[in-house]
């Protein structure tokens, strides 16, 4: 039997304990449909609160800057985490807003997978800009991309990812339907999308819940 005929059966099977014919033509939900309104219209300024609710559930620290001050409230960020190296990505928004952090590491192509993953290994602090980020689950929403690993978020000890208002959302359902629309044009998608809420914790164990076992130990959200 080929695989082709033992797909075909295996669809056959379900659509009859389902009590149906089979389906051959399926049409794409529209993705807004699946949304519940919930929460009624809105502001960016309800966003902010309730990302900011949802955050003390899941350990994050989320402080209010802007564009004039953020440098200073990163360096302020990187000394309280105790110094040390720090690696940022590649995220041409750090020279949109002046950033600089000298001796700091860089995620870039040129450098190499192995050579990234050492220097993110090495780093203490690890700055990003979201992509995204969803209010409702206090989560940043992170393409890989060749300016940043999947490691950059997961191997240093302190994680900031600093997020722009105009780019927070309520719900995971938006920022899908935000990818499907640029999926939709042509536009290129990073090779996986990381969706991140918080340090990493475990509150399995013996009903105990640790926090920071396997990735960052703090996370803060710097909104803009």
């Amino acid at each position: 039997m080929t695989i082709s005929s033992n797909k075909e059966a295996f669809l056959n099977t379900i659509a009859a304990k389902l009590g149906r014919e089979r389906k051959t033509n399926v049409q794409r939900p529209v993705i807004q449909d699946l949304i519940p309104d919930s929460y009624g219209e809105l502001t960016n300024d309800d966003l902010v609160e309730i990302l900011k609710e949802q955050c003390f559930f899941i350990h994050t620290q989320v402080i209010e800057s802007n564009p004039e001050i953020l440098q200073r409230t990163l360096d302020d960020l990187i000394e309280a985490n105790g110094g040390g190296l720090v690696m940022t990505s590649g995220d041409p928004r750090f020279a949109e807003y002046g950033l600089e952090f000298p001796d700091a590491a860089v995620w870039e192509e040129a450098a190499g997978r192995e050579e990234n993953v050492r220097r993110a290994e090495s780093a203490n602090t690890a700055i990003i800009f979201a992509d995204c980020a969803l209010a409702e689950s206090g989560t940043v929403v992170v393409e890989s991309r060749p300016d940043q690993g999947r490691s950059l978020h997961f191997l240093p000890a302190h994680y900031i990812a600093v997020i722009e208002r105009q780019r927070l959302v309520l719900r995971s359902t938006q920022a899908a339907a935000a990818f499907n629309r640029r999926i939709q044009a042509g536009e290129p998608v990073g090779s996986s999308i990381n969706f991140i809420s918080g340090p990493s914790n475990s509150a399995d164990i013996e009903m105990k819940l640790v926090v920071g076992v396997h990735g960052p130990l703090r996370a803060t959200y710097v909104l803009i």
